[in-house]
């Protein structure tokens, strides 16, 4: 989807005003576009009662109303943003996981975002995150990885490698504690090659080639030897029973919170539910199967602003200066109960160990691609996966097979 030279200059002039006012935000630069008028944010609706007391600055400092527009975002909610935006349909802010910048930002839907002084409070990986083709795009808010959940009503021993997980689980299913030697979720159809991450990166196969700036090619390097390491791994979860495709998400959350397991490799989203059960729980980084660190993917949840958005000074204006702000992503963290992307936020998260530990352990993990070419990966490799597991081939084979076929769609 081609924009004019027109509306690409607009949005580079509008870019660069903004980035000189971010560089020491203090007050709104609405007014500039010619009157306060509107804008309008699409959000979760957890979300969204963060953003009104953002909002209620906004427009007292500038006149600008802002308006909501409730909805969870999905692949239908990018697709018609996409179709939308250039009609003028589309709002002016949208709520999105980062891994749908590389979409937006080949579709020409979406324009730079700059953060001026306050980009320094995000973590590194939030701002890699939001980085497209070399230019930054989004104000992140929050991050999410997978780490370890350990029961300590089973067990406070620290595993120092994933097979050291596993002999602890095992003498506590010998001991009758326990059910399983850990839990995770996956999916009898579709595999799920996003929680087992961490192991795979421990034999050194990232699935992308990145840049010395950190930013993926879309060239694969998990296969050679680090990929045929990690299969035969994943074959020996699968003999041993350890790892069972079966294990759906609900299966694998409702076994740790009954006790069956002592360890649990699970995001922060299922931090709600182990509260409630009121379990006593520590958040570990996930400890490597192979000879390198475990790093899993980490997800970021950014603000993007629309190309064509109907006030884009303003809506430029309430991202770079007040989104960013560290009372604005305390706010988001203690509305949405995700770990914040901000730094400064992440020090008031006072009380809260847990989720602050989560933010911890995304410093050590590797941003989920957004490149276009991530699309034609995900059904081989969980697909694969499942096979490996279930012994439905040699691993090896199996797995270089995978490489060809991702390969053959993304060439």
């Amino acid at each position: 989807m081609k924009r004019s030279h027109w509306a690409a200059a607009l949005a580079a002039g509008g870019a660069l005003l903004l980035a000189r006012c971010s560089a020491a935000p203090t007050a709104g630069v609405a007014g500039l576009a010619g009157g306060p008028g509107r804008i309008k944010i699409q959000a979760g609706d957890d979300e969204i009662p963060a953003l009104r007391q953002i909002a209620e600055d906004f427009t007292a400092d500038t006149g600008v109303e802002v308006e909501f527009v409730q909805r969870e975002i999905n692949a239908q909610a990018i697709s018609n943003f996409i179709s939308q935006s250039p009609t003028g349909q589309a709002p002016d802010i949208i709520v999105s996981p980062h891994d749908n910048l590389g979409q937006l930002a080949a579709n020409g839907v979406v324009v730079p975002v700059e953060m001026g002084e306050r980009a320094v409070d995000f973590s590194e990986n939030a701002r890699d995150a939001v980085v497209y083709d070399g230019v930054s795009y989004g104000v992140p808010y929050a991050i999410e990885n997978v780490a370890l959940l350990r029961n300590h009503e089973l067990t406070t021993e620290d595993p120092a490698t994933f097979d050291d997980l596993r002999a602890i689980g095992h003498r506590l299913m010998d001991e009758g504690a326990a059910e399983y030697p850990f839990t995770v979720s996956q999916s009898p159809e579709a595999g799920d090659p996003y929680h087992l991450y961490a192991l795979q990166t421990s034999f050194g196969a990232e699935v992308f080639e990145r840049t010395a700036e950190g930013e993926y090619t879309g060239t694969l390097t998990m296969g050679g030897g680090g990929g045929h390491a990690f299969a035969r791994y994943l074959q020996d979860l699968g003999r041993s029973g350890d790892l069972r495709t079966s294990m759906t998400p609900d299966i694998a959350k409702e076994s740790f919170l009954d006790g069956r397991s002592a360890f649990h490799l699970g995001g922060p989203w299922e931090l709600a539910d182990v509260e409630a059960a009121g379990m006593d729980v520590t958040v570990l980084p996930v400890p490597p199967a192979g000879d390198q660190e475990a790093r899993p993917f980490v997800g970021v949840q950014a603000f993007f602003v629309n190309a064509h958005a109907a006030n884009p000074v303003a809506a430029q204006d309430f991202a770079a200066n007040y989104l960013t702000r560290p009372e604005a992503q305390t706010a988001m963290y203690e509305s949405t109960g995700r770990p914040s992307a901000s730094q400064v936020a992440v020090d008031r998260m006072e009380g809260d160990p847990l989720r602050s530990a989560y933010a911890e352990i995304a410093g050590t993990g590797l941003p989920m691609p957004a490149i276009p070419e991530m699309g034609a990966v995900w059904s081989f490799w969980g697909t694969t996966e499942n096979a490996i597991v279930d012994g439905r081939g040699d691993p090896v084979e199996l797995w270089d097979r995978m490489i060809a076929n991702i390969e053959g769609q993304t060439s």
